[in-house]
């Protein structure tokens, strides 16, 4: 999608912190990994979940500028997010899509590093409904796989 601008990142986070979700904070290793991969689409797109469930990453999300003329933006982590807010809770941070409507998120909830969730959306009306994938985003992203299993 173009460049990976980090400002980008820091106006949407200081804007979480300024709107009482100051527990979301993008992690280094995340911010070093959309310097090179910026809302692509991976060689490597599959992953299983702890209950051995497989998914693959249809494309990551990208951060685009508020007002961005670039289609891509529809697949921002600022838009996606602010689309589903009221159904991922206020621990889950959508930043990659995976088939049919389900985005991989870094779940807040505990201390310490976010871990790696599959959020359904189909299942998630009432509470989200998630699938543990990996301890931290490291982990994550090297279990990614370029086949099936």
């Amino acid at each position: 999608v173009g460049p990976f601008d980090p400002s980008v990142v820091s106006e949407f986070q200081d804007w979480l912190h300024e709107s009482d979700y100051d527990h979301i904070e993008f992690e280094p290793a995340y911010i070093e990994c959309l310097t090179e991969f910026h809302g692509a689409v991976p060689r490597k797109p599959y992953f299983t979940t702890a209950n051995g469930t497989e998914h693959a990453v249809t494309r990551f999300l990208n951060f685009l500028p508020r007002g961005s003329s670039n289609p891509m933006r529809q697949y921002s982590v600022a838009v996606n997010w602010s689309d589903l807010d009221d159904r991922l809770g206020p621990y889950l941070m959508p930043f990659a899509e995976l088939f049919a409507g389900d985005f991989l998120c870094f779940d807040y909830q505990n201390r310490g590093r976010p871990s790696i969730v599959v959020w359904f959306h189909e299942r998630s009306f009432d509470a989200p409904s998630t699938e543990f994938v990996a301890i931290d985003f490291d982990a994550f992203f090297s279990c990614l796989r370029a086949t099936p299993t």
